[in-house]
Order: structure tokens, then sequence, then C-alpha cells
């Protein structure tokens, strides 16, 4: 017996299970007993366990389970996997239903007819249609989760389906508006729909579905003496007619598909945007163009590792310790208004090679910088005796600085030769000496 997963099992008999309006199950009469399950537990000596507590035959009816991440859709245990299953997904305790195949079936309260439980469900006419035939009525998709209601039996839930539960009601609690307009979005994918707002601020929000006369609808306070809000009105219920529902195109946020793809960064933070397109396709429903799902992607690196332009604030900080840790290094950065302006890194064991076993040439180097700051990246290497390349000295600089670009055969006059060498020194003295400090 494996004692590390011990739990408590409730197993009721001799009921019915229903669904009721809001998509949960609710198992009504009979009976319950309690046993001792563990991890490991063989089927067979579960079904004997549970016929010592009741006098039924198997053979006759089923069981089944409901999971507590996804409390709307009910499983059946019919083998060791699915027991294992219902074992290593609950924590201290696990219900277990078992009915007979008449006693399962699905109650929607405020609708005329019922649906079995994991068919697909039926299409619901509007009242007037049965009181009177000279009017034209339209075909009425009403319900929670609207979006599965054009099922087949063999439909396959998408993964975006988990949130329409990002608000579960009213009283749920929101650390601040950020998070209220996400949880909003992700019920939007879950449920395809589109929304507006109503008040957006961090202190009232309300949210209504975008189709006339739906009655779907979000509203929440902010608690009194902090960002935290608490939903007041939840109305999660709509009613589309068919055309609505088709014509119903989601949203493309970045800002907000950046939550839904951050725990995938943390992970593979090679995330390219193609495979951005196909898993919103496969999972969430929605088609993204390359240049979407670009924005999601950067988005995303902005949530976890910080907008690129704070980094820059760092640069005091980070001169300061490569000059700590390494004594020797330069290290100096210059800003104008407050806006970055030059950068120069030359370690300080990078210093005592050229001097030591390097031949007194430089040669610099530059490239333009991609991104949304631009600039140039310069380097200066030297030659050691064995004509191999050695790395001197690395500039960050604003603007690409103002060099002769000339053509390799050409045969300049002594006057030219020396405008180059200017230059050079020039460049020398402005992004590499550093104001004097370059050792002679």
């Amino acid at each position: 017996m494996d004692d590390t997963i011990n739990i408590y099992c409730y197993v009721y008999a001799g009921g019915k299970l229903v669904q009721q309006n809001d998509g949960l199950w609710k198992y009504i009469g009979g009976r319950s007993k309690g046993i001792h399950v563990y991890k490991g537990m063989s089927y067979a000596e579960f079904t004997s366990r549970i016929l010592e507590k009741f006098d039924i035959s198997m053979e006759l009816a089923k069981m089944h389970y409901i999971l507590k991440f996804n409390p709307k859709v009910i499983q059946d245990l019919e083998d060791a996997g699915d027991l294992d299953n219902v074992i290593s997904y609950s924590d201290n305790f696990v219900e277990v239903y078992i009915v007979e195949s008449s006693c399962l079936e699905g109650v929607e309260e405020n609708l005329p007819t019922t649906h079995v439980a994991n068919r697909s469900l039926p299409l619901v006419l509007s009242s007037s249609c049965a009181s009177n035939n000279d009017i034209t009525c339209d075909v009425m998709l009403q319900s929670r989760g609207f979006s599965s209601w054009c099922a087949e039996t063999d439909y396959t839930p998408l993964e975006s389906d988990r949130f329409r539960e990002a608000i579960l009601g009213s009283g749920h609690t929101l650390k601040n508006a950020e998070e209220f307009r996400n949880a909003i979005y992700q019920m939007s994918l879950g449920g395809r729909f589109q929304y507006k707002y109503l008040k957006n601020s961090p202190k009232h929000m309300s949210v209504k579905c975008s189709i006339d006369l739906c009655p779907w609808k979000i509203t929440a306070h902010a608690v009194a003496g902090n960002e935290i809000l608490r939903v007041h009105t939840f109305r999660d219920i709509h009613n589309h007619i068919a055309q609505d529902q088709c014509s119903s195109k989601l949203k493309v946020s970045s800002k907000r598909g950046a939550v839904i793809v951050g725990d995938v960064f943390r992970t593979t933070p090679d995330y390219l945007p193609r495979q951005i397109c196909k898993d919103f396709s496969h999972d969430h429903g929605v088609e993204l163009t390359y240049n979407q799902a670009w924005h999601i992607k950067e988005k995303a690196k902005e949530r976890i590792y910080g907008a690129p332009r704070d980094s820059y604030m760092f640069l005091p900080w980070l001169c300061h310790r490569l000059r700590e840790l390494n004594p020797g290094t330069l290290a100096e950065y210059t800003s104008t208004d407050g806006h970055f302006s030059q950068l120069f890194v030359a370690h300080a064991f990078s210093i005592q090679g050229f001097m030591q076993g390097c031949r007194p040439i430089l040669a610099i180097d530059s490239c333009h910088l991609s991104g949304p700051y631009k600039g140039a990246l310069l380097s200066a290497i030297a030659y050691d005796g064995d004509d191999g390349m050695f790395p001197l000295a690395i500039g960050v600089v604003k603007e690409m600085p103002n060099v002769l670009i000339l053509p390799r055969s050409a045969d300049y006059s002594e006057e030219v030769w020396m405008e180059i060498r200017d230059k050079a020194i020039c460049i020398l003295q402005t992004y590499f000496l550093c104001k004097g400090r370059w050792p002679n």
C-alpha cells in the first residue's frame, strides 16, 4: 500500500446525476458511504469495497467521477487507469457516483428542453414560436457556453474552454484592474463572444456583451483603500441569434494574448511566431497573422523580462560592478538630458593582454543595431604576435560615427591619407580613449 497518496472517497448510489443551469452536476436522491482509497489500488479491490457497502449489481450501473479543476465535465470510471486518475488528481477526498443509465440526465432550469450529458446540445426556439406561427422566429442560442452548441458527438473541447471560469461569480476578487481585463479577455476567448466596456477605471469596471439585448454583464468595484476589485454583478448567460454567433469575430489583443502564452515562454524562450499561430488556431480556434503573433511574442517577453527601455536604468550599476569586481576595467557611460548617449567597456584582462602581447595597432569596426532603439555597436580589435584577432573593447553609441568609406582599390594622395588618419584618431578619442583615461 502506498501511503503517500491516501484519500477518502465518498460513494453515492441509488440516486441520479443531473446537470443544473450553471453547468455543475448534482447528485439527487440515494445514499452515500465512505471508503479509503490509495495510490496503486486495484480496480477489483475498489469495486469489492463498494459492494461491501452497497447491495447493488455493478452490471446494471456505471460509475462516474468529477475532477475539481473541471466540475462541469463528468467522466466514466471503468478501469484501473480511471481509478488512478481519480486518486492522482484529487487532494483530500473524491466523490464517485453510481448511477443507472436511465438516471443520467441534464437539466436546464430556464429552458423547456433538456439534454443528456456527453451528447450534443439542442437548438432551442424562443417561446413565441409556439404561440404565434405568423411571427418569424430566430433560432436562439441560450446558455452559459454557447460556443460548444454547434458540436457533434465527437466534439473535442478547445483548450480555451477552461477560460470560461476565469471569473467564478459574484464576490470573486482580483488584485487589480489589469487582472480583471485579462480575465474578461480569457472569458471571451473561451465563450467565443465579443465584449465592450461601459466603465473602465481602476475603481469601477463594467463590461457587457457587444450583442444588443444580450444579458451577459459583469461589474466590479474596488475594495476601499486598495486596488483589489470585487465582482458585484455577474450574469454569465448569453442570448444570441445564430446569425450573431456566426458573424462574431474574436478580438486579437497582443497585450492580453501575451498573458495566455506567458507560461510557454518561460519554458520555451525560442517560441516562434509561426508556432504561436498554430497553437492559437488549435487550442483557441483563433486565426492569427504572423504580425499579430510577433506582437504577442514581444509583449510576452516584456511581461517576463521587463521592457527593454527599463534596462538603461541599470547602466550606472553595471559599470560600477564591472570596475568593482575587475580592478583596472574601464566602464563608462554618458547621457544627454537623462537619455542614453554612449557606453564604453574594456575589461582589465583585455587591456593587459593588449599591452603585453599585441602589436600597437587597433582596428575599429561597427555595425548597426536593430530593435526599437537602433544605434551602433563598435568594437576595437588588435592583432597578437600570431596574427590572431584579439578583442580589446566594445562601445555602444546612439548614432553611427561619421567615418570615411573609401573604395578598396584607389590611389589616394597624401592629403587623403592624412584625413583618414585624423578621422581614425578622432574616433578613437571620442569612443574608445574615454577622455584621456586610456593607458599610455
